[in-house]
């Protein structure tokens, strides 16, 4: 998406490189399932790669040639069809904007130098790159468990680290599959077993037991929250939603409505927010807010409930006290509230714990060598990259870059809510408009 709007925003050819370990372009690992039942978690009418153009996505699904069918705007479709989307989407754009060009490497970065000329990209493949400015838009990075595992060597396969790494098809139709997390990862891994025949027993666990609520059709709700006197506490701000869902359900408005009327407020009301009040909600409300606000596909949210109602996916609530990789299969240990240790025990080990956040403790050589070189911080709340208002990577010194930004999930720490294709293309487009401007005025003198 910052490609694309680089490319239409800038007055001269751009020559732009988007570097990918897998080289491809538009994926990522949300986009790159084969798996059809693997469903976007947003409707298709807010799926668009421009703010200013709400109907893009679903203008071409209605010509595309890979749906084979119009979606109306509700349908949620499947995340590989929004893959194409973006790649096309790209495509388009540098058909109708001749002279700039978007090169694929095929690599990582491995060292990253801020110079008098640019910044100086190494990659894995041995190459350097000297480019004017580099955005990170590296998404999330995998999981880690919050213990270590005790595992033979043997028992060590039986640990799925990352459930996007194909492991997965190691698992037999009838094995019993143990799973640490029970949001929207977890959701993603039920359907991939199930889609290829698994029968055995799926075993979730997370510290609360919460499962992604499902979609309904809802019409909107107008907002309830003056833009110039927004909650200060964590507190005020609960029971204002509380009060606002309480009065919206005697007119049988239901929830989902209410918080979706927050949407367009929730990076001014995370900004509104001291950082002790961000570091409260985070201890306490952030995974009420997890489950509610980032909700599933309705028929996903049926096929949970029906397995959950067979028997076949167990989900407990407990903290995750120790693991036991042996050659013959996998214990989970629990510690439940107000209880001894539970042990689960099963063939194999998922881990569906969510993103790595903490960047002190992420294993990536880019990441690494940009701290140990001073060129980027964590965030006050360690869930990313600490960053200006305008996307600048802040260094060990608090100073704000002129050639290095960050886009995405590395940025949530100072806007919460931008992980999501709404607040994504809202970040690119002003991030593009910030660059050609910056260019310009280089240009003119």
């Amino acid at each position: 998406m910052l490609a694309v709007h680089l490319v239409q925003q800038s007055a001269t050819p751009l020559r732009i490189l988007l570097i990918d370990r897998a080289g491809t372009v538009g994926d990522g690992i949300a986009y790159a399932t084969p798996n059809a039942r693997h469903l976007l978690n947003v409707r298709v009418a807010n799926m668009s790669a421009y703010d200013s153009d709400p109907d893009h996505f679903v203008r071409w699904l209605a010509r595309s040639e890979a749906t084979g069918m119009p979606a109306p705007s509700g349908a949620f479709v499947s995340r590989g069809l929004y893959g194409r989307y973006l790649r096309s989407t790209l495509s388009e754009c540098l058909a109708t904007h001749s002279g700039s060009s978007v090169i694929g490497v095929a690599a990582e970065v491995t060292r990253l130098q801020v110079e008098e000329g640019g910044v100086r990209l190494t990659t894995s493949n041995g190459d350097d790159h000297l480019v004017d400015r580099a955005a990170l838009c590296v998404g999330n990075f995998p999981p880690a468990l919050p213990v270590v595992p005790k595992a033979t060597p043997l028992g060590a396969k039986r640990y799925i680290a990352n459930p996007w790494s194909g492991a997965l098809s190691q698992i037999g139709v009838d094995d019993t599959v143990l799973v640490v997390g029970t949001g929207l990862t977890m959701v993603d891994v039920v359907i991939d077993l199930r889609s290829r025949g698994h029968r055995g027993r799926i075993v979730a666990v997370s510290r609360r037991g919460f499962l992604p609520v499902g979609h309904r059709e809802v019409g909107t709700y107008p907002s309830f929250l003056p833009a110039d006197c927004l909650p200060q506490s964590v507190v005020a701000l609960m029971r204002t939603v509380r009060r606002e869902i309480a009065t919206a359900a005697k007119r049988g408005i239901d929830w989902r409505a209410v918080l979706d009327a927050l949407r367009p407020q929730t990076q001014a009301l995370w900004r509104a927010l001291p950082t002790a009040e961000r570091r409260r909600f985070l201890r306490h409300l952030r995974p009420y807010w997890e489950v509610h606000r980032h909700r599933v596909a309705p028929v996903v949210s049926a096929e949970i409930s029906t397995l959950q109602r067979a028997g076949q996916l167990v989900v407990h609530a407990g903290r995750t006290a120790g693991v036991e990789l042996t050659d013959t299969g996998v214990v989970l240990i629990i510690r439940r509230r107000g209880e001894t240790r539970l042990p689960l025990e099963g063939d194999w080990l998922v881990n569906c714990s969510g993103p790595q956040l903490d960047y002190e403790r992420i294993d990536d050589p880019l990441i690494r060598t940009m701290f140990d070189a001073g060129l980027a911080k964590p965030d006050p709340l360690s869930l990313g990259l600490d960053v200006s208002d305008d996307y600048r990577l802040i260094d060990r010194d608090g100073r704000s870059s002129d050639v290095l930004f960050a886009l995405g999930p590395p940025i949530r720490g100072g806007l919460w809510e931008t992980t999501a294709v709404p607040d994504i293309r809202k970040q690119c487009a002003a991030l593009a408009i910030q660059l050609c401007e910056a260019w310009r005025r280089y240009s003119a003198g």
